[in-house]
């Protein structure tokens, strides 16, 4: 049963490290978004982070990925 909750919990993490990487004015690679689930005891993978990102921008957070040279990088669109 916990790991169900941890999983519940763990998209909201992912929108917690979103929302604080657009406050601080900078974007947030799928590495720093594993390592920060991690130190927050949420074991997660690539692929299990990418659903989620993509949940919540079907949820409606506007989450933008934007490609840098072979990395992604992810952030929030900025409100006009």
């Amino acid at each position: 049963m916990a790991k169900r909750t941890d999983g519940k919990l763990k998209i909201l993490y992912v929108k917690d490290i979103l929302e604080q990487s657009h406050r601080n004015g900078r974007t947030v690679s799928m590495r720093e978004i594993l390592s920060a689930l991690n130190a927050r005891g949420i074991p997660a993978e690539r692929k299990s982070v990418s659903d989620d990102l993509r949940l919540l921008k079907a949820y409606g957070l506007p989450v933008v990925c934007i490609r840098r040279g072979r990395a992604t990088v992810y952030s929030l669109k900025k409100s006009p």
